[in-house]
């Protein structure tokens, strides 16, 4: 695998500076077609790491001659208290980012105006992230900029250490538990006792919605109230108490650990399920671990992951929604995720796109795209902060054992239906 990951990203790399140079010429070729006459474009973003800084002003650059035209990036620190504070005051950017998680919110308050799906060539993203940023009316509001998704890494070494291979790892959830028990067992046996976990798992909302979600008509009602105590929902709540009272399943903390990422890279976990922003941090701070990833496994006859995708809405009182409606266009075709993705290092929102930059060639990246399409979008109403604060503060009851599934859902719905209510 590092061979290839080697070659894929000197291939990538020369892709992507070829692609730069290629379009920059197609631009400045049309640029006269299409004339902005020197205005300016405000695009509101939250700060990245180098690498995405590096990918955004090159789009910037691009589209500056291309159009003919300005671009000021206006970059929030605390974007969703900023943003908000924008918007009451009516300063709002004519085009800016937008969460998946917090649209739901912004959707409501119509701060956006609705799009056209064919001129934003909608039909080419994949629906479920067109999904996520459409309104209950059935009105598309943003175009997704990029999705990342979950998939499961495992330790190539840890697993041939213990008799096992990578394709002994189960594809569905009702084989792990007697699979991770083989697993553990092995481990404690060849590396001692509790020192290194079969799984670790997250706590986190954003990362057990999918499995209790399955047969359930979601989490919230029509209203936006938390439905967390359902029979359902906490039946599904019980698989994963199962997992973890068995003991196959850990959180990073119970190993000492930050998060997933780390407790991989040390080699404290032979299996993880962790989004494709963990595959730079192994590159760059881990090496020498031997991994592979695979698709997420079925749960109840059905497979899943999660997305999380971020798009680009346009301000309603904007004065410059030509501008804004371009830019989105541009950075939103196949050329601009190509510069995007490549640089910030996440997943294209369309198949199409997803061809041209072949991320198929390497083989951790083909693994996350081919989850987009299975991906659940981490939704959850407009009160989505307070019913996954209210879930966590409860859950480590149930797994203490403190309280039952039942009577902890009960707790966290009630909870989180005050604080609903409380807020108006």
């Amino acid at each position: 695998m590092k061979k290839s990951t080697r070659k894929f990203l000197r291939i990538a790399a020369m892709c992507l500076a070829l692609t730069m140079v290629l379009s920059l010429g197609a631009f400045r070729s049309t640029a006269s077609a299409e004339d902005f006459g020197g205005r300016t474009v405000t695009i509101g973003i939250w700060g990245g790491n180098d690498q995405e800084t590096a990918a955004i002003n090159q789009l910037k650059e691009n589209f500056e001659q291309m159009y003919n035209c300005k671009v000021d990036l206006k970059v929030y620190t605390d974007y969703n208290t900023q943003i908000q504070a924008d918007f009451i005051g009516r300063t709002a950017p004519d085009a800016f980012y937008v969460d998946g998680s917090m649209f739901p919110f912004y959707g409501s308050l119509g701060v956006m105006d609705v799009l056209d799906p064919a001129e934003y060539d909608l039909d080419a993203f994949y629906p479920n992230l067109v999904e996520a940023f459409t309104d209950p009316d059935g009105n598309v509001i943003c175009v997704p900029k990029d999705v990342s998704t979950l998939a499961t890494y495992y330790n190539i070494d840890l697993l041939e250490a213990c008799g096992f291979t990578p394709d002994d790892i189960p594809d569905d959830y009702a084989e792990y538990k007697d699979f991770l028990l083989e697993l553990q067992a092995k481990l404690d046996e060849v590396y001692g006792k509790n020192q290194i976990a079969a799984m670790t798992y997250n706590q986190d909302l954003a990362r057990n919605l999918y499995i209790l979600q399955d047969g359930n008509d979601g989490l919230t009602d029509e209203n936006g109230y938390a439905t967390l105590s359902g029979e359902g929902v906490v039946a599904n709540l019980e698989f994963i108490l199962d997992m973890v009272n068995a003991g196959v399943w850990k959180t990073p903390s119970d190993l000492g650990l930050g998060w997933n990422g780390e407790a991989f890279g040390v080699g404290k976990t032979a299996i993880m399920e962790e989004g494709n922003w963990v595959y730079g941090t192994l590159k760059k701070d881990y090496s020498d671990i031997n991994f592979g990833v695979k698709a997420m496994p079925s749960y109840n006859g059905t497979q899943y992951s999660m997305s999380y995708t971020v798009g680009y809405g346009i301000y309603a009182l904007s004065k410059n929604k030509d501008m804004a409606s371009a830019w989105i266009k541009y950075v939103t075709s196949v050329d601009g995720l190509n510069i995007w993705c490549s640089g910030a290092g996440c997943l294209p929102p369309r198949g199409d796109a997803a061809e041209a930059m072949d991320v198929k060639a390497d083989p951790v990246w083909a693994v996350h795209s081919e989850m987009t399409a299975v991906s659940l979008p981490w939704q959850l109403g407009n009160n989505l902060s307070i019913i996954n604060s209210a879930y966590q503060n409860y859950l480590p009851l149930a797994v203490s054992g403190d309280m039952s599934a039942a009577d902890m859902m009960a707790a966290a719905e009630s909870q989180a239906n005050q604080e609903i209510a409380n807020a108006g």
